[in-house]
């Protein structure tokens, strides 16, 4: 009985850290890469649509940048930026 104990606790222990080390190594979304075109073109200067969302993270004016961003798309970040900068 005891050893069903001991194993039910290690295992349990075992899987709280390997959640921790999960949570640490997974990639977060970024917030602004869902409203880009997706092209990875390069034509912004930042290489893919990944880097012009990560450049947005410290700037996000760089949107401007993005030569595809059209119609509805751009809509949508230009009303997020206003939020961004009404705060």
């Amino acid at each position: 009985m005891i050893g069903i104990l001991i194993m039910t606790l290690i295992a349990f222990i075992l899987s709280i850290i390997l959640v921790i080390i999960y949570d640490k190594t997974i990639e977060k979304p970024n917030k602004y890469l869902k409203y880009l075109p997706g092209y990875n073109c390069g034509a912004c200067g930042f290489g893919s649509c990944k880097g012009m969302s990560e450049a947005m993270e410290k700037d996000i004016m760089h949107y401007k940048k993005c030569r595809p961003l059209k119609g509805e798309a751009l809509q949508k970040m230009e009303e997020m930026v206003c939020q961004q900068i009404g705060k």
